[in-house]
């Protein structure tokens, strides 16, 4: 059916329905109702009765209802549509309709978590658009399929191919003026963002997306608002994020678009947890759960139901929790969406904890463990994809601008000879050499200029850092321990320190050799780093000692970062450090506290040697007590073998990760 007569069938749809009030249509014939789903599916079927096979019409209209169940994301509804269609669409030769068949099929398997066989489907779904005589005629459409093909990458761990492949789509887009290809492809670069837990940058496609969408891209638009109001939860206003959420919920009602209430339900009680109102989250995720069953993707049943059962256990409800966890860690292994089976059977082994089933407990954690740790080899495997990348573009864009200097320096060049060959021979002669000798002099002055500069960066460098493990040296954290002292002391707020010692490190190095300790303490220092925030400083003043100054931090928040670092030392891989079995960690822990409950070492006069002399007398009380633990410092620890009153006066203070 040529497009003409495909123009003429959305004219009958806006003149029979009145509430159709959005529909975009390319030259292809690929149609995106955005208008009510049960009407628009009611309207279909008519037409359907109306030409029934093996009429040409039922064909386009087949994929028209194709393309409203993807739209509204209903793989329940799409997958026997398909399923039906197959036979007779493939005894045709229409290229266009074998293409859309084969795209709506990927979208299907993408949508229930099949990522490699969609990806598959978009292949073969492009590779029938390249036969074809006038490739120009589907552009449209092959950009359609590329998108989706890019962003079910996103879902294989392939975040750099999805982003190269989204950015140029959206490039194409905005070039030939497809607001729904440049709208959809700034909520699928938001995607990847999210995935990366780059949230603002997130934040910024998704509102870019929502002013991309025409106004009667009413589906469209209220997705880009619910996925603005998630990332708004997590960087800006929580009310806000609420606000909005509601907003795309009245419309996703007005429309009967059940799968994306069901995520929007399931949001909201993420909202109302982190409130925290457990009862309403209770209440919405009880929904979300409901309107998944009904939809009956494995996935999304799923992830539900990790947060269904989360929720239960929050409210008490361990035997209900259990129930269903155990099902979203039965459904995980039908996906392959590796975040997914990470959450789900961490989830579950952390209710089975809770239930003393210790046996089960350790078979699902240990299955989260290599679902989390594949993730984390794709997750590195692609970002090390992208540095490379990123490297060669930055070396390429080097050559070029060189080569284009270069050119323009001999066209001056010529230019000027040309001119001088006017001159008189000793005029030309006098200028050549002054040329030739400022030029010398420029560039033996830009060259003292550049080796002096780097020398200096080098020194600065060398004087504040330690060679081993980059980070801060004993003289560089002390001075900024001592500024974030007077920072403390002016605006009143809480400053702590850690003193970090590596167990047993002697014996490493007896054992391993002094080479392995070297790398041990890397191990501790990187573990350090990636553990902290960014306001946060780590130093080494030792062997094996490191010292942190953690601003803004009272001593409760410290003991919590402290138990972090406990546990990162011994879940983190060590790959580099394998011969050692175990690396652990004693922490002291020293606390200047600005109105704070915990506040029982608040002297404003309290200098830096004083807090880290406290904080190293805590760490020896964690050495005493059998290592591996933290220890906040108390006016009342003694060592060596004498009575540490700490239990009974601050519990907690004690922390064993062992």
């Amino acid at each position: 059916m040529s497009w003409v007569k495909r123009i003429l069938i959305v004219l009958m749809l806006f003149s029979m329905i009145h509430q159709v009030a959005a529909l975009e249509f390319s030259k292809h014939g690929l149609m995106q109702f955005q208008s009510d789903f049960e009407q628009s599916q009611q309207w279909l079927d008519i037409q359907l009765t109306e030409h029934p096979a093996p009429d040409p019409t039922f064909i386009d209209l087949s994929l028209q209802k194709a393309q409203l169940y993807m739209l509204f994301q209903r793989a329940d509804l799409l997958e026997p549509l398909l399923s039906n269609l197959q036979t007779l669409l493939f005894e045709l030769a229409n290229v266009d309709d074998k293409s859309q068949w084969l795209l709506s099929q990927g979208i299907q398997l993408y949508l229930v978590g099949k990522y490699s066989e969609a990806d598959e489907q978009f292949l073969l779904s492009l590779q029938q658009l390249d036969v074809v005589a006038e490739p120009q005629e589907y552009l449209y459409l092959k950009n359609f399929i590329l998108m989706y093909q890019a962003v079910n990458r996103i879902y294989l761990q392939r975040y750099d191919d999805a982003l190269n492949d989204l950015t140029e789509i959206y490039k194409r887009a905005e070039k030939n003026n497809w607001p729904i290809i440049q709208a959809r492809s700034l909520v699928f670069i938001g995607d990847v963002n999210y995935a990366l837990k780059n949230y603002e940058q997130a934040l910024e496609y998704y509102q870019n997306a929502y002013a991309t969408y025409p106004q009667e891209a009413l589906v469209y638009r209220a997705e880009a608002k619910m996925y603005e109001a998630q990332m708004i939860n997590v960087v800006g206003d929580r009310s806000e994020a609420f606000s909005k959420l509601d907003q795309a919920i009245e419309v996703f009602e007005d429309l009967h678009d059940q799968s994306r209430l069901a995520n929007a339900f399931l949001l909201k009680s993420y909202f109302y947890s982190k409130v925290p109102d457990n009862d309403n989250a209770l209440t919405w995720i009880a929904k979300s759960v409901g309107k998944r069953e009904q939809l009956g993707n494995p996935i999304d049943i799923a992830n539900a139901y990790v947060h269904y059962s989360s929720q239960l256990a929050t409210d008490g409800q361990i035997a209900l929790a259990l129930e269903y966890g155990q099902k979203a860690a039965d459904l995980a292994e039908q996906h392959q969406d590796i975040s997914g089976q990470w959450d789900s059977y961490g989830n579950y082994a952390r209710l089975l904890d809770q239930a003393e089933d210790y046996q089960q407990a350790y078979h699902y954690m240990h299955l989260s463990e290599r679902a989390l740790l594949k993730k984390a080899r794709l997750d590195i495997t692609s970002q090390t994809a992208t540095l490379n990348a990123q490297f060669n573009l930055r070396r390429e864009q080097l050559k070029s601008e060189l080569l284009d200097k270069q050119a323009h320096l001999f066209e001056e060049r010529n230019t000027l000879l040309n001119e001088q060959l006017l001159m008189k021979q000793q005029q030309q002669q006098q200028q050549t050499w002054v040329l030739i000798i400022l030029s010398l002099v420029l560039v033996f002055f830009l060259a003292l200029c550049g080796i002096i500069y780097r020398l200096y960066i080098k020194n600065k460098v060398l004087a504040s850092r330690d060679p081993l493990t980059n980070l801060h040296n004993r003289r560089s954290i002390m001075t900024l321990g001592e500024q974030a002292l007077i920072t403390s002391d002016r605006y009143q707020h809480a400053v702590s320190v850690l003193m970090l010692d590596i167990d047993s490190f002697k014996a490493i190095n007896d054992t391993y050799g002094h080479d392995m300790g070297d790398r041990v303490i890397q191990f501790v220092a990187d573990i350090c780093c990636a553990t902290v925030r960014k306001s946060d400083f780590v130093g080494r003043i030792g062997g094996e000692e490191f010292l942190l100054i953690l601003p803004h931090t009272n001593e409760e928040a410290a003991l919590l970062l402290a138990d972090r670092l406990c546990q990162q030392m011994t879940l983190a891989d060590k790959h580099n450090i394998e011969q050692v079995p175990q690396v652990t960690v004693s922490i002291g822990i020293a606390s200047k506290n600005k109105n704070s409950e915990l506040d029982y070492n608040n002297q404003p006069d309290k200098s830096l040697g004083q807090l880290i002399r406290e904080a190293d007398t805590a760490l020896y009380s964690a050495k005493e007590r059998g290592r591996d633990q933290v220890q906040a410092y108390h006016p009342q620890i003694t060592l060596k073998g004498q009575q540490v009153d700490l239990e009974d006066t601050m519990p907690n203070v004690l922390r064993n990760i062992s």
